[in-house]
């Protein structure tokens, strides 16, 4: 389907310019937020999965910059944070800035839980990052230095991330 809209943009006669994100930061509150809040064990499927978490600023900050220069009309652009980590480096994470008292835990019945409990992802992204992350263990996740290269600045860190929203994981 976002080959097929792309397409499309492509082909319309305006410029266009597209910014690929992996998975974002804030993805944290609504994946792991109500079993951190709730000071239980954090059960995930793919723990060992590797990501490189993009803070939904650096890619606001990246935006604004496409916007206002001429230069990026047809260009893509990929977009990640500055490190790959696995979902469990990124749950002992927030649990750090929170005092560390959560524990995780591999567990089979996400896609169930992720469909059911979650009514902003649907039954087909559910099954794209399962397999997504299933595929990923073992290997680093993808990293781009796009933030850097089109911002002048670092990536913000997952860590400077968890730091910046504690608030919003505490009961």
């Amino acid at each position: 389907m976002t080959e097929r809209i792309e397409r499309l943009i492509e082909t319309s006669g305006v410029e266009w310019t597209f910014l690929r994100a992996g998975l974002f930061a804030g993805n944290a509150r609504h994946f792991w937020g109500p079993q951190i809040r709730a000071g239980d064990v954090v059960r995930w499927p793919y723990l060992d999965a590797p990501t490189a978490p993009t803070d939904e600023r650096d890619l606001a900050a990246v935006a604004v910059r496409t916007l206002c220069e001429d230069v990026h009309a047809g260009a893509e652009y990929v977009l990640t944070g500055p490190q790959s980590l696995t979902q469990a480096e990124q749950v002992h994470t927030i649990d750090a800035r929170l005092g560390g008292h959560c524990a995780s835990k591999r567990c089979r019945q996400t896609r169930r839980s992720l469909s059911c409990r979650r009514s902003w992802v649907s039954s087909t992204v559910v099954n794209m990052l399962l397999n997504a992350w299933a595929a990923a263990i073992g290997q680093p996740a993808f990293v781009t230095s796009t933030v850097a290269e089109l911002t002048g600045a670092p990536p913000r860190t997952f860590f400077e991330w968890a730091i910046d929203h504690a608030a919003e994981f505490r009961a």
